[in-house]
């Protein structure tokens, strides 16, 4: 099983088509970040480039060592990693007791919080702060979440 390096492409497979994941960044504490790629595929592309260049969907942080070795996750190309790196930014839903309180803006270098009630635009793009696994993000691709209906018809007790 070849090693995996920042810029592996990976495909993972889900009820609606494969979906792509670019890994960019690995962080000592929160592990592999990945870029979601733009959507679900019959077939595999012939070439990564046009689609690892476009804008993601969102990122997240994923166990993809584990993933790519119990064959969750297939490597099936390389685009270089050097223009992407870790965000300054991600949020996440305030929920306590079954109600939403706000969200969380999370500085990823300092882990400092701020809360906030409503979303800016900027805001709105943020990613999801914490780390997915392979069976979270297929039922959140096969769903079509979003950032931008997250937070509207999907709440925290869909995670």
């Amino acid at each position: 099983m070849k090693r995996i390096k920042l810029g592996d492409i990976f495909e993972i497979n889900t009820p609606e088509g494969k979906a792509y994941l670019h890994y960019i960044y690995r962080d000592e504490s929160l592990g592999e970040l990945i870029r979601v790629l733009p959507g679900l595929y019959v077939e595999r592309p012939t070439d990564f480039n046009e689609l690892a260049a476009s804008k993601e969907m969102y990122m997240i942080f994923f166990p993809l060592p584990a993933s790519y070795r119990g064959k969750m996750v297939e490597l099936v190309g390389y685009y270089p990693a050097d223009k992407f790196g870790m965000p300054k930014y991600m949020r996440e839903e305030l929920i306590i007791r079954g109600e939403f309180l706000g969200w969380y803006i999370i500085n990823i270098r300092t882990r400092q919080r701020k809360l906030v009630k409503t979303l800016t635009k900027e805001q709105k793009e943020l990613s999801s702060w914490g780390t997915w696994n392979g069976a979270f993000l297929i039922e959140m691709l096969t769903n079509g979440w979003t950032l931008e209906n997250w937070g509207s018809e999907w709440t925290s007790d869909k995670k």
